[in-house]
């Protein structure tokens, strides 16, 4: 299956299963919500005209989720959240930080992990158990480098591994560097930042974050023509 592999334990890194329906937070004034959704939300009333735009958003959705369940998912849904809370500390973080990371991803790229986890679960058991344990042996870097979405996921490994030593403070502007070039300027890259020292590498990154995007796939086709 290829790239699909690669997709499918990054959705399971992101626990599809919370995945909730985009909720648009427009008209989401208290006095505009229904009645049904403001009886789930009671406890927020008064907090509800300071709360910022996301969390409106997610409590939205998860009344919206609630609403379209019946006895038996709810039961479920209470269930599961019993057993989230009877979850060591570290796992409840795990579980939430993958929870943020899906509501950050874009659309289309929800899209492709709904997609690979609509394909997983439709796999043999053993097909399903060997996926697992393929993802599992990957280090922890590396499992959670899935969650930024299957697009970064695909050469993620890479950068790691190229640009391992980046200063704390400029790894979101690396990350977003790299997540902003073409495919074909960012396979550029890789395949110089292969054949350079560490020092090199450095000054190489340096110069391309102080660059113009639009010109930093120019540079690089400078650099390897030398």
């Amino acid at each position: 299956m290829g790239a699909d592999r690669w997709m499918l334990p990054c959705a399971l890194a992101i626990t599809i299963a919370l995945a909730l329906s985009p909720v648009r937070a427009q008209n989401a004034d208290w006095p505009a919500l229904d009645a049904g959704t403001r009886e789930l939300l009671a406890s927020w009333r008064e907090s509800w005209p300071t709360l910022d735009p996301a969390s409106r958003v997610q409590l939205l959705a998860n009344a919206k989720r609630w609403q379209a369940m019946d006895a038996t998912a709810r039961a479920g849904f209470l269930r599961r959240n019993v057993e989230l809370q009877a979850l060591p500390p570290l796992e409840r973080a795990r579980q939430r930080a993958r929870y943020s990371a899906w509501r950050a991803l874009p659309a289309d790229e929800q899209a492709r992990v709904r997609a690979a986890a609509a394909k997983f679960v439709a796999l043999p058991a053993t097909e399903q158990a060997a996926l697992r344990a393929q993802f599992a042996a990957q280090d922890a870097d590396r499992q959670r480098a899935w969650l930024l979405g299957p697009s970064v996921g695909e050469w993620i490994g890479q950068a790691q591994h190229l640009f391992a030593y980046v200063p704390a403070g400029e790894r979101e502007a690396t990350l977003d560097m790299l997540r902003a070039l073409p495919a074909d300027a960012r396979a550029q890259l890789f395949v110089l930042a292969r054949k350079l020292p560490d020092d090199r590498r450095e000054q190489l990154r340096r110069q391309l974050l102080g660059a113009d995007p639009a010109q930093r796939p120019a540079l690089l086709r400078q650099q390897l023509s030398r």
